[in-house]
């Protein structure tokens, strides 16, 4: 018989159960964070404010957030040889390329989980393969930074070590933030509506003071 305890117990885990069954690897598609944005008629939320951070770009160079002060910015975190979402998450960053081509004050930001093995010039390759521009910033790091950027800055998922095929679970969504560096929305990278949005929301951000 389940106790009145037992049962408060259960409810309490009940988060923690469902966060797991919705987690997925790089091979897989299903989406397993929480937070999402809004229909654009509702406006963009506030979320937080990024921590600083000092990584590498694919010419070598150490960036900062500083270096994003008064530039809206889409981000993702991805590595190289994912055969999963990375490239079509790369993809869609390339469309958003091609649609603000003309947004001097727009930065694309792709963040390797996978620093060992995406040096500065793995990434320099990638970035010629999706025809990245000099505003499609790709960085690599130390490990533990990386993935400190990740769970306590961007507040998404990554887990500590590989699967057993050599994945790397990781975030497949397309992130934007402001001027000020504060998080303003989560993007389904897949979802055409998704991608409407993000759109959408990068046009309200680039039209509007902070």
């Amino acid at each position: 018989m389940i106790t009145h305890s037992r049962m408060a117990g259960l409810f309490l885990l009940l988060p923690l159960f469902l966060a797991l069954a919705l987690t997925s690897g790089c091979g897989k598609r299903e989406a397993f964070e929480t937070l999402s944005a809004p229909p654009a008629s509702k406006g963009l939320p506030s979320y937080w404010k990024i921590p600083d951070f000092t990584l590498t770009d694919r010419s070598g160079k150490s960036v900062q957030l500083a270096d994003f002060a008064g530039k809206v910015w889409v981000a993702d975190f991805f590595y190289s040889s994912c055969p999963g979402p990375c490239p079509m998450l790369s993809s869609r960053l390339s469309d958003v390329q091609k649609e603000f081509a003309s947004a001097s004050d727009l930065r694309l930001v792709s963040i390797s989980i996978d620093p060992e093995k995406d040096t500065p010039a793995v990434l320099q390759a990638y970035a010629t393969k999706f025809k990245a521009n000099d505003r499609w910033i790709f960085l690599t790091g130390e490990k533990a930074a990386i993935y400190r950027l990740a769970r306590e800055g961007f507040k998404v998922p990554l887990a500590d070590r590989e699967t057993p095929d050599g994945l790397i679970t990781h975030s497949a969504r397309l992130m934007l933030i402001d001027q000020t560096g504060t998080v303003r929305g989560f993007y389904e990278a897949e979802n055409q509506q998704g991608m409407a949005d993000l759109f959408a929301g990068i046009r309200t951000l680039l039209s509007s003071k902070p």
